[in-house]
């Protein structure tokens, strides 16, 4: 890694946290005329600029390029051009990058979160509790945040992928074609060049953008997107090794003055000027000899990634435009086809290791991680084996980075893992809210607080504390403590404290409120099911003080302690919380309790359910079956199981029905419409559901209401804020209901 001359500093003040990646390009200049070819064949650099997505069209430029037989000896490339001539430069033909790229879920390499399958449990449970981004650190008596809303590790593991054939190579003048990547050292303004190291985080570095995705400390120097300082290295190709350079620029057109509506596309706007001279510098610089090819992408954005396809047959038919330049340069066929079996690899095997460790930790125990690990040592290795075990670490919690690289080709060889803790840890912050409306009076509102502390034992012990305030409220505290670095088995010592107020019916009207409040403390040990689900089992003791609130005493007055024990199943293998589109979870609770541990009467509660998704096209079908008994055992009415609400039997009222026995199923369907922006969520639906119902041995006395038939039709959406519903419920009889539902209520 070297650096070039010092880039001003103007550009990297207020204006970098807010760099888009469409902000990267200028205008550009006349086109360059051909000449007559020079007597000997000349080295040709290529330099590529970026652009986000605007910058897949370097693709289709590659396609002809290697259809007209005009040799690439080096390539140098800024922010999306470094990634895709990185992956050129490992040995990756244009025709197979194309197949990955038009094959990717950008979604998902976006969004910067494992697979959800492959997450820790408890991050799993946490996503039900609809807390809000972003998550602040609790840090030397103060906040602090991430330095990008994205940490780029789903996008490194592509970059992999993408690079495959240049695993293990450290020299980038070792690749098939010589290469370099441009990124910006955030802390001095210069224009840093990326020569040697991982080509992967090389790819990854170049394109951080500041505020949008975190840099890249690579050599004590903390990188971002190469954009800001020297977007199009063309300086960087004669250097490494062009006579001629055959240049893309990918440019954004400033905007109208009708489409400049805000403070951010002001913003952009400027951006887009401050970047102009450093690429008009370098396209100066363009002689007679070398080419400059500049697509005219149009609408297509910085990341509008879903118009792949369209990038590349723009890039192909801009370069196709400029025949007349580039077929001097055209080598004879045979000639040709042998340089570029010097220049095409297959993709490389790992091989075995001797060794697999973990380095770079200061508060995380290594031996935890490397319990993580499937990969062994003496196995063949493999890119998807290895890729699956780093997200399975990052999904533990914890790290704002990890990546790895293989020490040496010969014994003894290594596997180094190099995870990055959270710079804004160990502690954490995070909220919640919670608001769900019936437009009949029924409301609820409430908002979540919880404070997580990490790693304070060499275990992974974790103190979890949540209060919450509004309609239903409570404090909530645990000190989780695995028993061993595997962390297959834990113990979780608890308390419970909070109120509740739950609606009284008679047939449609609501007559009284019943309050309960609960104070609990229990001791559960269980055991991890890997990335799965757990199992919890373990002693309860609680007191109970329900009353009727307001209304008519429907409901017996009671302030009694029970004590029993617990067991709890949850298991989770859906692709998301809300609106999963595959996967299933499960689960249960079981609750004995007894008199002979000091309980005021005995009784049994059980309740479980299954949830289940399958999706073809933009189309999902969603099924839900669950139940609960109290085996006959006379539970209180404290503890009664409820029915109604929204998409549990959406025509009626919030937990309208209440009884001793019950049994629920819903089929509900919905179809994704269009995306959100990762910031805002994943995206809007719409869906309907048909819903069933029965509730026996109601605590009021009033017979059974029998089955009950109930579906809705409703407005969804995926926010980082959880899910979201404005939807209208029918059942029988003309029962009808209006919901609207954001979050955990």
């Amino acid at each position: 890694m070297n650096t070039s001359p010092r880039f001003t500093r103007r550009s990297l003040t207020v204006l970098a946290a807010l760099v888009l990646l469409a902000s990267h390009s200028p205008g550009v200049p006349a086109q360059t005329k051909p000449t007559a070819a020079p007597p000997t064949s000349p080295r040709i650099g290529l330099a590529l600029s970026g652009g986000g997505a605007r910058g897949l069209a370097h693709v289709g430029v590659l396609k002809v390029l290697d259809e007209m037989r005009v040799p690439i000896h080096c390539v140098t490339g800024t922010s999306m051009g470094a990634i895709v001539g990185a992956t050129f430069a490992a040995g990756t033909t244009p025709e197979e990058m194309e197949k990955v790229v038009l094959a990717a879920d950008w979604d998902s390499i976006f969004r910067d979160r494992p697979e959800r399958e492959e997450i820790a449990v408890r991050r799993k449970i946490d996503d039900y509790k609809t807390l809000l981004a972003p998550e602040f650190g609790v840090k030397d008596g103060g906040l602090a945040l991430p330095k990008g809303a994205i940490a780029g590790v789903s996008i490194e593991s592509f970059f992999r992928e993408l690079a495959a054939p240049a695993i293990g190579v450290t020299d980038f003048d070792k690749l098939p074609i010589p290469f370099r990547a441009m990124a910006t050292d955030i802390e001095t303004g210069e224009s840093v060049v990326l020569d040697r190291g991982s080509v992967a985080q090389a790819m990854r570095a170049s394109m951080s953008v500041p505020g949008a995705i975190a840099p890249v400390e690579m050599d004590g120097r903390l990188l971002v997107d190469g954009g800001i300082a020297n977007n199009l290295p063309i300086n960087e190709a004669r250097r490494l090794c062009a006579d001629v350079v055959i240049a893309v620029n990918i440019s954004t057109p400033p905007l109208k003055r009708q489409d400049i509506t805000s403070a951010l596309s002001v913003v952009g706007q400027l951006i887009n000027f401050l970047g102009k001279q450093t690429v008009d510098d370098q396209l100066k610089s363009l002689g007679n000899r070398d080419v400059l090819i500049a697509p005219d992408l149009g609408d297509i954005s910085a990341a509008t990634f879903e118009r792949a396809a369209d990038a590349i047959r723009i890039g192909e038919r801009a370069t196709r435009a400029m025949a007349d330049s580039l077929k001097r340069y055209s080598l004879p066929p045979e000639q040709f086809a042998a340089l570029r079996a010097t220049q095409i690899a297959e993709r490389k095997v790992l091989g075995t290791v001797d060794e697999i460790r973990v380095e770079g930790l200061e508060r995380i125990n290594p031996e935890v991680l490397l319990a993580l690990v499937k990969s062994k040592p003496g196995e063949p290795l493999s890119e998807e084996k290895v890729g699956a075990d780093l997200r399975r670490i990052y999904g533990r919690g914890g790290l704002e980075s990890i990546t790895y690289h293989l020490s040496g080709d010969t014994a003894p060889r290594a596997m180094v893992i190099e995870p990055r803790e959270k710079s804004w840890g160990p502690d954490y912050l995070r909220f919640g809210i919670g608001l769900v409306s019936d437009f009949s009076g029924d409301n609820a509102f409430n908002l979540l607080v919880q404070y997580r502390r990490t790693w304070l034992n060499r275990l992974g012990g974790e103190w979890l504390t949540e209060a919450q305030v509004g309609q239903n409220t409570h404090l909530f505290s645990e000190f989780y403590q695995p028993l061993s670095e595997a962390g297959r088995w834990f113990v979780a010592p608890y308390f419970h404290v909070g109120q509740q107020t739950r609606g009284v019916f008679v047939g449609d009207d609501r007559v009284a409120d019943y309050r309960v409040r609960l104070g609990q403390v229990g001791v559960d040990g269980g055991a991890v099911l890997g990335t799965w689900g757990q199992v919890r089992l373990g002693p309860v003791w609680s007191h109970v003080d329900a009353t009727v609130d307001t209304g008519s005493p429907v409901l017996p007055a009671v302030k009694e302690t029970t004590a029993g024990v617990r067991a709890v199943l949850f298991v989770d293998q859906t692709d998301s919380a809300f609106f999963p589109r595959s996967g299933f979870r499960a689960g249960g609770t079981a609750y004995a309790a007894r008199t002979s541990f000091g309980s005021a009467l005995s009784y049994e509660r059980l309740e479980g359910a299954i949830q289940g998704a399958h999706s073809w096209g933009p189309h999902t079908l969603n099924y839900f079956i669950g139940g609960g008994t109290d085996l006959g055992s006379d539970m209180p009415a404290y503890e009664s199981f409820t029915l109604g609400g929204p998409l549990r039997l959406s025509a009626y009222r919030f937990n309208q029905f209440a009884g001793r026995e019950y049994a629920f199923g819903r089929l509900m369907y919905y179809n994704r419409v269009f995306p959100l922006p990762d910031l805002l969520g994943r995206g809007v639906y719409v869906g309907g559901s048909a819903e069933v119902g029965r509730m026996k041995d109601r605590y009021d006395g009033l017979p059974s209401p029998g089955t009950l038939w109930s579906g809705s039709l409703f407005l969804g959406a995926d926010t980082f804020a959880g899910p979201a519903y404005l939807g209208v419920g029918f059942g029988e009889s003309g029962t009808w209901s209006m919901y609207m539902l954001l979050g955990a209520p």
